[in-house]
C-alpha cells in the first residue's frame, strides 16, 4: 500500500487545523464578558502565586528541618571514632606501625 506525500501531509495537517479551529474564531468584541472584581484580581495575581511560592519554599526546606543536629566546630565530638577506608583490623594496624617510618606531609616523601 503506497501512500503519497500529499496524503501524508494532509494526514498531518487536518488534525492540526481541527485542534486549532477555535483560534480562528472571530471576536468582534460584542460580548466582552463580566469584568473581574478587585478581590478576584488580588486572589489570582497575588494570593495564588504567593501560595505556590510558599509551598515550594516549604518543600525545599523540609529535608533540612527533618535532619538531625549536625556537628559544629568547637563543640565536643559525641560519637564513636570511625576510620574511613582504613584497614580491616585497625587495632592491629596501629600496633604494627613503626614510628617515623613515613615522613608524610606535603613533601610527598611517604
Amino acid at each position: 500500500m503506497f501512500v503519497t506525500t500529499r496524503a501524508r501531509l494532509l494526514a498531518l495537517l487536518v488534525p492540526l487545523l481541527v485542534v486549532a479551529a477555535p483560534a480562528y474564531a472571530l471576536d468582534d468584541g460584542e460580548a466582552p464578558g463580566k469584568p473581574l472584581s478587585t478581590g478576584l484580581v488580588i486572589l489570582y495575581y497575588v494570593v495564588i502565586p504567593l501560595g505556590v511560592f510558599l509551598i515550594i519554599a516549604f518543600f525545599s526546606t523540609l529535608p533540612a528541618m527533618l535532619r538531625r543536629p549536625r556537628y559544629r566546630p568547637g563543640r565536643p565530638w559525641q560519637h564513636d571514632p570511625l576510620w574511613f577506608n582504613g584497614p580491616d583490623d585497625p587495632d592491629r594496624a596501629v600496633a604494627a606501625a613503626r614510628p617515623g617510618a613515613s615522613k608524610g606531609g606535603a613533601s610527598a616523601e611517604w
